[in-house]
């Protein structure tokens, strides 16, 4: 091969790679939806600080739980939501659908990052709790994984929801306050 040939076929392989490579790094990561996935994602609108679009609560319990949420929030400015879902289509885990819901829905104060949103999927089986910048100094990622296990899956195996979601405000309550 002579070198002008050698060198249109070392170019040309290096825009081969560049191309395949630049395309590489536009996936999105683990879980999370490209670009154009979440701009399809249709987030349900919040009806409150309680949105039970599963249906596991009576409106009293809704009404319990947004008092506790109100009061957290009175005392320390800190924003909860919690949601109950059946779908997080397109997504395939609650943790990246909960951020991205968390941020669509402005969970928190601006410039403070103070937002916290519990996601519970029964259907299938998926919890998280989202916790904003500002808040994780005072709950911590550890200390939300503890909550999950102690005190939400417990009580969420049992089929207590409200029971789960109460006892979890309440130790969020006790970190943040």
């Amino acid at each position: 091969m002579t070198r002008p040939a050698l060198r249109i076929v070392l170019i040309s392989l290096g825009l081969v790679l560049t191309v395949a490579a630049s395309g590489y790094a536009q996936q999105a990561p683990a879980g999370k939806p490209s670009t154009t996935q979440t701009a399809k994602a249709a987030f349900p609108q919040p009806v409150g600080y309680v949105n039970d679009f599963e249906g596991i609560l009576t409106g009293e319990q809704v009404k319990q739980l947004t008092g506790l949420i109100k009061k957290l929030e009175q005392a320390t400015t800190d924003q909860v939501a919690i949601v109950t879902l059946n779908s997080i289509a397109p997504y395939d885990n609650l943790d990246a659908y909960a951020l991205d819901l968390a941020n669509h829905w402005g969970v928190g104060q601006k410039g403070k990052n103070n937002g916290i949103l519990i996601a519970i999927a029964p259907g299938l089986r998926q919890i998280s709790i989202r916790n904003g910048y500002g808040i994780e100094r005072r709950l911590t990622d550890a200390e939300t994984k503890k909550i999950i296990g102690d005190v939400l899956i417990p009580h969420i195996r049992a089929g207590n929801y409200y029971e789960g979601l109460r006892e979890c405000l309440e130790a969020i309550i006790k970190e943040l306050s």
